[in-house]
C-alpha cells in the first residue's frame, strides 16, 4: 500500500520541481525587467578636487558623489563557461508533505552540462527498486512512472505549464545547477490547491561520468498526456 501512496507523490514531487523552474524564470525575469527599466549612466569627469562621477536615471535627475577608486565588476556566476559536458551527481533525500501526510524517500540527481538532467526515486520501503524518473534533454522532458507503467515525453513548448512561462531547457539548468552547487538542503513551500512542502537533501557530491544520460522507455508502458496528468496532480 505503502508502493501505492508513493506512486501519486512521486508524480506529485516532480510537479513540485517543474513548479520550482517555473517560479524561478518568473523571478529572474521580472528581475531583469526591473534592471532594465531602471537603468542608470555613469559619467565620469575629471575636477581639480580629483575624480568624481555623476550617475543619471532614467528620468532624468543626476546625483553627483566623490570617487576615490576605480569601480570593480563583481562576477557574474551565471555567466561562468562551464564546459559542456560537465558532471554532477549526488544522492538526493526527498520528503513531501501535504494535508497531514508525508512521505520520505532517497535518489540520486545526475546532471550532464547542456546535454541531460536526470533525478530519479527509489521505493520507500527496501530503497532499492526505482520508482520514477525524470529526464530533461534540451528538446524534451521525458517523465516514467515505474509502479503504473506509464510515461510522460513531451516537448517543452507542447507542455503548457512551461509553455505560458516560457521555460525551457536553459531556464530549468540554471535552476538546478545553482541549488544544487550552493546548498546541501533546501526546504520549498509550493503553492497548490492544497500547499505542498519539500525538502530536499543533497549528500556525496561528486562528478562521475559512469552513468547513462539518455533513458530508452520499454514498450511495456503506456505513454500518457503531460497536460492532462499534471493538471489532474495540481487540482487534487
Amino acid at each position: 500500500m505503502k508502493i501505492r501512496f508513493f506512486s501519486f507523490h512521486f508524480l506529485l514531487f516532480m510537479v513540485a520541481v517543474l513548479t520550482l523552474a517555473s517560479c524561478h524564470s518568473s523571478k529572474k525575469a521580472a528581475k531583469e525587467k526591473a534592471a532594465r527599466t531602471q537603468a542608470t549612466t555613469t559619467i565620469v569627469t575629471q575636477t581639480p578636487e580629483g575624480t568624481s562621477s555623476a550617475t543619471a536615471s532614467s528620468s532624468g535627475t543626476a546625483t553627483v558623489t566623490p570617487s576615490t577608486k576605480k569601480d570593480k565588476q563583481e562576477v557574474d556566476i551565471s555567466k561562468m563557461n562551464i564546459p559542456v559536458g560537465t558532471n554532477f551527481t549526488s544522492k538526493v533525500r526527498v520528503t513531501l508533505k501535504q494535508e497531514g501526510k508525508d512521505i520520505t524517500t532517497t535518489g540520486t540527481l545526475r546532471m550532464r552540462y547542456d546535454d541531460v538532467i536526470q533525478i530519479t526515486l527509489v521505493d520507500p520501503v527496501l530503497g532499492i527498486a526505482e520508482v520514477g524518473r525524470l529526464e530533461l534533454s534540451p528538446d524534451k522532458m521525458l517523465l516514467i512512472d515505474r509502479i503504473n507503467k506509464r510515461y510522460v515525453e513531451t516537448p517543452y513548448s507542447e507542455f503548457d505549464a512551461f509553455k505560458k512561462n516560457n521555460i525551457d531547457f536553459a531556464t530549468i539548468q540554471d535552476f538546478f545547477w545553482k541549488e544544487a552547487q550552493n546548498s546541501d538542503a533546501v526546504s520549498y513551500s509550493i503553492p497548490a490547491k492544497s500547499p505542498i512542502q519539500l525538502d530536499l537533501k543533497l549528500s556525496g557530491k561528486g562528478n562521475s561520468s559512469n552513468w547513462s544520460a539518455h533513458t530508452t522507455v520499454s514498450d511495456k508502458y503506456t505513454k500518457t498526456d503531460a497536460n492532462r496528468l499534471f493538471s489532474s496532480m495540481m487540482n487534487k
